[in-house]
């Protein structure tokens, strides 16, 4: 009884980081994903804040086949108004002790150029761990069939 005790105690040690390490990378993913997305909201989108949460090298693959870099991120921001949007079904990989990826499904309301859009799209994001920070690296988007 004691040797199986010794056993569990020990596979407990073992797992049990490991699963809560899983749910901590999950949350901060996740709540990492929404501090993105809530700078898109209101009349001006949040540039600084925005451009403080992306590395220097980040990149973005929009929906509508566009490659950008941060500038053009952050310059075409000028043109959007977000009222909501909503992350769905998020799911997160961890890819390394210091970089993750979630893959989601965002539906969104707003404006381009004063033109009324909403729509879903599946997105992946890249997060990277540098100084003890996360940072989106990669932002990829398809617009849902």
């Amino acid at each position: 009884m004691f040797l199986k005790s010794i056993l569990a105690a020990a596979l407990a040690s073992a797992i049990l980081p490991s699963l809560l390490n899983a749910q901590d990378l999950k949350t901060d993913t996740l709540a990492n994903e929404t501090k993105v997305w809530q700078t898109f909201l209101g009349m001006h989108p949040d540039t600084a804040a925005f451009e403080r949460l992306v590395t220097s090298d980040y990149l973005c693959i929009e929906a509508t086949g566009v490659l950008m870099t941060k500038a053009e991120n952050v310059a075409q921001l000028d043109h959007l108004t977000f009222s909501s949007f909503e992350i769905h079904d998020p799911q997160v990989r961890e890819l390394s002790p210091t970089s993750a990826l979630i893959v989601a499904r965002v539906t969104f309301a707003g404006t381009a150029d004063g033109h009324s859009m909403s729509g879903e799209t599946l997105t992946s994001t890249v997060w990277v761990k540098r100084d003890g920070q996360w940072f989106a690296q990669l932002h990829t988007e398809t617009f849902k069939k």
